[in-house]
């Protein structure tokens, strides 16, 4: 997960019977493109030489999804219409900014079981820029299992992402695993859609520079949270989860120093019919 962004994904679940077997895939329909509202929350406190800041911010985005399908790969082209980033300083002081990502696409290639196979910025300019660095859009699909599953049944995956920092030309190895299970079956607006828990250990190591000295940047999390996929269209209805992470950064040379630092976010993502 990134956000360093985490990155989310559901399951397919058709016709509920008590021992009844599934299997699980994404499926796409190019005609017929995907619109979802999404909302975070992010709240960081930091320490350094006695002092603590503290900055909460929330994120509201809309995100369309134009799929279209090149040989057994699923493509996604993934856009955000419209993004507001609102960040509330402990002074009281308030910015109001919108992303840069807005109206860039980003082409998200995936195996129908979810495992991603490539994602990149159409935009080259915009990617090759500091402000394409600045958010590594992702896509929110996790990987399906590859045998017939029923519920009460239970996955897992292993994923490494890389994320570059915002400033400085750092890079960040976020190494995430996740269980799943497949929980039951819930009708949304008549249809059958499969809830499924999430829950993950996240792991990240890497550096940066501030100011011209390099920072180094280790810590480790935890995820959780519900999804809900639509079992005969093969897609997202909406997804709930949390995030808490546990960092240190740490500065090198003489007068390095150690600077802890928390973070706690929430976030939802709703397919907007």
């Amino acid at each position: 997960m990134k956000y360093i962004s985490i990155v989310f994904g559901a399951v397919l679940f058709a016709g509920l019977t008590a021992s009844a077997q599934y299997r699980l895939e994404y499926k796409i329909n190019s005609s017929s493109p995907l619109h979802y509202k999404a909302h975070s929350t992010l709240e960081t406190i930091q320490s350094m030489m006695g002092q603590e800041a503290k900055v909460s911010a929330t994120s509201d985005e809309s995100i369309s999804v134009i799929g279209k399908t090149t040989g057994g790969e699923l493509v996604y082209d993934m856009k955000v219409d419209s993004s507001e980033n609102l960040v509330i300083m402990p002074s009281g002081d308030t910015t109001r900014t919108s992303s840069p990502v807005v109206g860039k696409v980003r082409e998200v290639r995936i195996h129908p079981d979810g495992e991603e196979i490539s994602s990149r910025w159409v935009d080259t300019t915009f990617a090759g820029s500091q402000a394409g660095q600045m958010r590594e859009f992702t896509s929110f699909f996790f990987k399906l299992p590859t045998k017939e599953v029923s519920k009460g049944s239970t996955w897992s995956q292993e994923k490494v992402d890389t994320v570059s920092t915002p400033a400085g030309g750092g890079k960040i190895i976020v190494n995430t695993n996740t269980s799943y299970e497949l929980i039951d079956e819930e009708v949304v607006d008549g249809a059958n859609c499969a809830r499924i828990s999430f829950n993950g250990k996240v792991a990240l190591n890497g550096s940066t520079e501030a100011q011209g000295v390099n920072v180094n940047i280790a810590g480790n999390g935890a995820i959780s949270g519900t999804a809900l996929f639509d079992s005969e269209k093969g897609r997202i209805v909406k997804i709930n989860g949390k995030s808490d992470q546990k960092l240190m950064m740490t500065s090198a040379g003489q007068n390095g120093m150690s600077m802890p630092m928390t973070q706690a976010t929430s976030y939802d993502l709703s397919l907007v019919k």
